[in-house]
């Protein structure tokens, strides 16, 4: 009798279900998971560009060392600003699809607007080229040219940031010497931002002659 009596109210647990308490617990528990498996994957995708848009600048620093000591004779592109990286592609040194690499992956800037929708097509008339077909700034090289066999420390690109940051936080910066160095807003740019606050908001730091950061002042986004 005792064991029938054990065993009914067994039964009654099993058939009691879930309390109110245990179902809210697990809804909290699984919002908690897509908040941090939401947070994780944009965190992913975000790195992702970054390092895609890295590889992008590796790309043209080594095309415009390939310009400089084989096609032009030793000298970097005569043109500043945009046309400084886009001289890559006007002397075909980067041509078709790889023209893709003047492109962050983290912006909405697009190069196929030419007459034939090819990429890279908006590079095609000289004069009408515009800053929204490519996604970082060149060197002024008229204000600031090149001198000397020490590229290490010349800068030649970065992100741009012109309508809004390439990619939150870091700005990737090409040098001379090939070599490309993320600067990371929080770490590098600390004594920045504690002067500049407002570039919290904008996630980046001014690239161009106004730039607070003296190395990004070379460059120009037309």
């Amino acid at each position: 009798m005792g064991r029938r009596y054990r065993a009914s109210r067994r039964g009654r647990r099993a058939d009691a279900g879930f309390s109110l308490v245990e179902i809210l617990v697990v809804i909290t528990l699984i919002g908690l998971l897509m908040t941090f498996g939401y947070s994780a994957i944009r965190g992913a995708m975000e790195n992702g560009r970054v390092v895609k848009c890295q590889n992008n600048l590796d790309q043209i620093g080594q095309a415009l060392l390939s310009y400089k000591n084989i096609r032009n004779k030793g000298r970097w592109p005569a043109d500043g600003g945009i046309r400084f990286l886009l001289t890559l592609h006007r002397h075909r040194e980067v041509t078709g699809r790889d023209a893709e690499i003047f492109l962050c992956p983290g912006t909405d800037d697009r190069n196929d607007l030419g007459p034939d929708r090819s990429i890279g097509s908006s590079y095609e008339d000289w004069e009408q080229i515009t800053s929204d077909s490519i996604s970082y700034a060149g060197r002024d090289v008229g204000a600031y040219p090149i001198r000397g066999s020490d590229l290490g420390d010349e800068v030649l690109a970065a992100d741009d940031h012109e309508f809004g940051p390439n990619h939150a936080v870091t700005t990737n910066i090409l040098y001379g010497s090939g070599a490309v160095v993320a600067f990371d807003l929080y770490i590098d740019g600390a004594d920045i931002l504690a002067e500049y606050p407002e570039y919290e908001e904008l996630g980046a730091i001014p690239v161009g002659p106004e730039s607070p950061y003296e190395p990004l002042q070379v460059l120009r986004l037309d």
